[in-house]
């Protein structure tokens, strides 16, 4: 009996769940269109919307993960405008922070330009918001700048902040989420440098810092 390819059977499985949960986010926004603004239940059905939103794109993540690790993704690296890029995400994520009822806001040059992967930044960043949605206290703070040839994209809270247990762990001890986060950045390289992450203190919210470094 031939030997299966167990990784892409479980890629093929991911996306066809994919699609199922598009399908649910579908219909459960056609229930919560009929629903009037006063209604009990249209609080539970928001926060229905929004777990299979993430779960959603919990799966996109985990196809360009296997695409990553098995070097099946092409780097499609484009140059933005940081301000529309954070602007856009903070309009795609904002539903899931109030939801919990944490502001979602970003910060950057009006003028700041980067080069990267669009769409392996916009699952990076969801990834690094979802994360934080579990720890801050009231505030998430997007936040880019360039620093030494980087351009520094970073998720910020006003929870605890990472431990130092946990600023220390290496990519082999760190959930699926940052492991994909880190191959995204590695897979940028300009001029001989390789992205990376870094988890940090907020200098600004006082809480966990995830910054992607991404050269240009």
């Amino acid at each position: 009996m031939k030997n299966m390819d167990i990784s892409t059977i479980l890629a093929s499985a991911i996306h066809e769940s994919k699609n199922q949960v598009g399908t649910l986010l579908y219909q459960l926004q056609g229930i919560k269109g009929s629903l009037s603004k006063n209604d009990a239940n249209e609080k539970k059905v928001t926060i229905i919307e929004e777990s299979l939103k993430k779960l959603n794109d919990e799966w996109v993540e985990y196809l360009y993960l296997y695409k990553l690790a098995s070097n099946g993704y092409e780097l499609h690296v484009d140059t933005l405008s940081i301000d529309e890029f954070l602007d856009d995400q903070v309009f795609a994520l904002l539903a899931s922070a109030n939801a919990k009822n944490l502001e979602l806001s970003y910060q950057c040059e009006s003028d700041l330009i980067g080069m990267f992967d669009e769409r392996l930044m916009t699952a990076v960043v969801s990834t690094g918001v979802y994360n934080a949605l579990r720890y801050a206290r009231s505030s998430i703070q997007l936040n880019a700048y360039l620093e030494e040839g980087f351009l520094v994209i970073s998720i910020e809270d006003d929870g605890e902040g990472f431990s130092t247990e946990e600023e220390e762990l290496d990519e082999s001890n760190t959930g699926l989420g940052l492991y994909f986060s880190q191959l995204s950045a590695s897979a940028h390289i300009c001029n001989g440098k390789e992205g990376f992450l870094r988890k940090e203190k907020s200098s600004t919210l006082s809480g966990a810092k995830l910054a992607i470094y991404l050269p240009q």
